[in-house]
């Protein structure tokens, strides 16, 4: 298995479906919009007042701060649904981009509506999963966070239940372990990269914000491209451990 001959086929791929960006940008859009919505004006109400205003007021104190929670949390569920749906259809155009096949918006969405319910469901069980991982030490979560990547790329791409595909996942990378830490690194080096490009571009005034988010889209485009792309390659070498190449 050629981690180098995959990097170019993801490439490839990408530059020949520009469409597969698109999902992702969306969800950084509107993750911006609605966070300035919720957000935005919440956390003013909390803004002007002093420590004698607040213990003069401490029912107005209070209300300004449950609106600020309260708008963090919701903006939260809302970013991190639409965020999961994107990802989703990225997987699924990706996939139809390797088979040859359109991979348009339309295609995409038609895709992951079909498979709606075990992606929740898996996404659930692994946000459970890796948060009580996380809980012991933050170092098993990261371990089972690295056991479960390719989780919802299995739902989408071999149509798997929830429960299938988090198996399918901690089998791929067990049996394909060392492949599947290159990967990781890889995608590591690339999100140091995207991070040190990002704050160079979030210095420019405005336009970096809209910058900073196409090159958030491109990162994790790709990304997914990536990884549907290494899945593909150690699903079809299931009944052995291929050999890594750089």
């Amino acid at each position: 298995m050629s981690i180098s001959k995959i990097f170019k086929e993801s490439l490839a791929v990408a530059k020949g479906n520009p469409l597969i960006f698109i999902p992702m940008l969306a969800a950084s859009i509107f993750s911006a919009l609605v966070g300035l919505i919720f957000v935005g004006s919440a956390i003013p109400m909390m803004q002007g007042m002093s420590a004698d205003q607040i213990a003069a007021n401490p029912e107005q104190a209070l209300a300004g701060a449950g609106a600020a929670a309260g708008g963090m949390f919701l903006f939260s569920i809302i970013s991190a649904f639409v965020g999961l749906l994107t990802h989703s259809m990225t997987v699924g155009m990706a996939d139809l981009a390797f088979k040859g096949e359109n991979a348009s918006l339309k295609s995409g969405w038609t895709r992951i509506v079909s498979r709606i319910v075990p992606v929740i469901i898996a996404s659930i069980l692994m946000g459970i999963i890796v948060g009580l991982g996380m809980i012991l030490l933050v170092l098993p979560g990261i371990i089972l966070a690295f056991f479960l990547m390719f989780t919802l790329i299995a739902v989408v791409v071999s149509n798997l239940g929830a429960f299938q595909a988090i198996g399918r996942s901690f089998k791929t990378v067990g049996k394909n372990f060392g492949a599947t830490f290159i990967t990781f690194l890889v995608i590591i080096g690339l999100a140091i990269l995207t991070g040190l490009l990002n704050f160079i571009i979030s210095l420019i005034p405005f336009l970096g914000v809209v910058l900073s988010m196409i090159v958030f889209a491109v990162f994790t485009g790709f990304v997914t491209i990536f990884l549907v792309r290494v899945y593909r390659e150690m699903d079809l070498k299931s009944g052995t451990s291929p050999e890594v190449e750089a």
